[in-house]
């Protein structure tokens, strides 16, 4: 891993599943990190782990603008943004899934993104990084039942590069991580052992789900000086999910 010695980071969506793994991974690598999260209930979380907490609802504009403002008076400029807040639904068809439905995930996937790269490059010091969490769905598969999740996504991702040329002459990077198959995210089951978790573990080439250690080291180095020429880029951590079909998805066909 990188040090990211005394590096200032705010991370959006960290009181559970992959942004407080990024946050301890943060803080065990000598930052220091704000979380945020929608609910009043962060302080203990974030005490526990050694960083501090600003309630923030990113689908609110004005929650976000504060919430950097607070951010800068406590830390100074930002070094690091992590925009990791998001949701998913069961929707079922696009037919079938209702419109109150498609608003709440596009208000938290895509406003959310809009408000933070909006806001956030003013409280950021020259030469800082955002990383914008994305998903394998939206960037490169999709499948039934997902259509609203994967657009969000997808769009998200989009509004990173755009984001990243016109941060560029200030030298702030901006980039996408896109996971799939990461077990206690809070968005698909439990690598428990379960037929479902069996099932989404074959789709993987490595014929399991993924943990939450494999996947913060991505933004480990997306933070750090490592990869400070490194912009409007989408880094997919799916286990090989989007590289095509792997063995195990034969093997499981076939037994």
């Amino acid at each position: 891993m990188n040090s990211l010695n005394e590096k200032t980071a705010l991370i959006c969506g960290a009181t559970s599943g992959i942004g407080l793994a990024i946050a301890r991974n943060f803080i065990a690598h000598g930052a220091k990190v704000i979380i945020t999260g929608r609910r009043e209930s962060g302080e203990d979380t974030a005490s526990q782990i050694g960083a501090q907490f600003i309630r923030c609802d990113v689908t609110a504009e004005a929650d976000v603008e504060a919430c950097f403002e607070e951010a800068e008076q406590r830390l100074g400029k930002l070094d690091v943004l992590v925009i990791n807040a998001g949701i998913a639904d069961d929707e079922g068809s696009i037919e079938e899934f209702s419109g109150e439905g498609m608003q709440n995930i596009v208000a938290v996937n895509l406003n959310g993104v809009f408000y933070c790269l909006k806001y956030g490059p003013r409280h950021m010091n020259d030469g800082g990084s955002i990383i914008n969490t994305g998903s394998v769905a939206g960037s490169g598969i999709t499948h039934a039942g997902t259509g609203v999740y994967a657009a969000s996504k997808a769009a998200g991702a989009y509004l990173a590069r755009t984001a990243a040329i016109e941060n560029a002459p200030r030298g702030i990077r901006v980039n996408s991580v896109c996971p799939a198959m990461i077990a206690g995210t809070g968005m698909m089951v439990a690598d428990d052992g379960s037929d479902n978790a069996k099932f989404l573990g074959t789709l993987t080439a490595f014929g399991r789900m993924g943990r939450q250690d494999e996947v913060v080291g991505a933004y480990n180095f997306l933070a750090s000086d490592a990869s400070t020429f490194i912009t409007g880029q989408e880094l997919r951590v799916d286990g090989g999910v989007s590289a095509g079909f792997g063995l195990p998805i034969f093997a499981a066909i076939a037994g």
